[in-house]
C-alpha cells in the first residue's frame, strides 16, 4: 500500500505523486470503486500498484483512507475466493434440465443440422459477448447491452450464455437479469417445440 497526492487531473484520469516524486496513473473508474467520485488536485490517495497492458505501473485500487483501501482489498479477495467456488441456483438447475430436452427436440427435427449449426453459432457468439462484457466490467468501460445478450440467447445462444456465466462468474447475481435469462431459455424452447409440432418440421 502506498499513498500520495493527486497532482494532475484531466476529466477521467490523473496522476498520483508519492513522497519520492514518482507519479502513477489513476483512472476515474479506480477511484469510483474506492468511493472517490469527485477527485480534486491535492487529495490524499491511498492505493495499491498494478500494471497496464503495456507493463506500466498504475494505481490498481485506490481509496481516501488506508482503512477503506484495506476493506476494498478484503472484499476483492473474498470475491475471488467465491468466484472459484461454483454455486448453482434454480436458474442453473433449470438450464441443466432444459439442455437435454432442447437437444432431443433438435435431433428429432429433420432440420437438425440447420438447428445444430444455429445453436452452435449463437452459443459461440453469446460466450464471446459475455467474455467481452466481463472484461469491460473490470475496466469500468462500455458494456454490452443486456437486451443484446438476451436477444442472442433467445435465438439459440442460451447454452453458450449459461456456460459463460459459469466460466466467468458473470451475471450470476443480478436477479432481474437471471429472470430474463430464464424467459429467453423458455421462449427458445417453446419456439423449437412449435417448429416440431406445427407441421413445419414434422417428426
Amino acid at each position: 500500500m502506498q499513498n500520495g497526492k493527486l497532482r494532475q487531473w484531466k476529466k477521467d484520469f490523473g496522476f498520483i505523486e508519492i513522497a519520492s516524486g514518482e507519479r502513477y496513473f489513476v483512472h476515474i473508474s479506480t477511484l469510483k470503486r474506492g468511493g472517490i467520485h469527485q477527485p480534486r488536485i491535492g487529495d490524499t490517495i491511498y492505493f495499491t500498484l498494478g500494471k497496464d497492458k503495456q507493463g506500466r505501473a498504475r494505481a490498481q485500487m485506490a481509496a481516501s483512507s488506508a482503512e477503506q483501501l484495506l476493506k476494498i482489498q478484503a472484499r476483492r479477495e473474498a470475491k475471488a475466493v467465491e468466484g472459484k467456488t461454483v454455486r448453482f441456483d434454480w436458474v442453473d438447475y433449470l438450464a441443466m434440465g432444459l439442455l437435454p430436452i432442447t437437444l432431443l427436440l433438435v435431433l428429432l427435427s429433420p432440420l437438425r443440422w440447420v438447428l445444430l449449426s444455429l445453436f452452435g453459432v449463437m452459443s459461440a457468439t453469446s460466450f464471446a459477448l459475455y467474455a467481452l462484457d466481463k472484461k469491460q466490467a473490470t475496466r469500468g468501460a462500455w458494456r454490452i447491452p443486456e437486451a443484446v445478450l438476451h436477444f442472442i440467447a433467445t435465438l439459440g445462444g442460451w447454452p453458450g450464455a449459461w456456460a459463460a456465466q459459469q466460466v466467468y462468474r458473470h451475471k450470476t447475481q443480478k436477479g432481474i437479469f437471471r429472470v430474463m435469462f430464464c424467459l429467453s431459455m423458455l421462449i427458445n424452447l417453446l419456439g423449437l417445440a412449435e417448429l416440431l409440432w406445427s407441421g413445419l418440421a414434422p417428426v
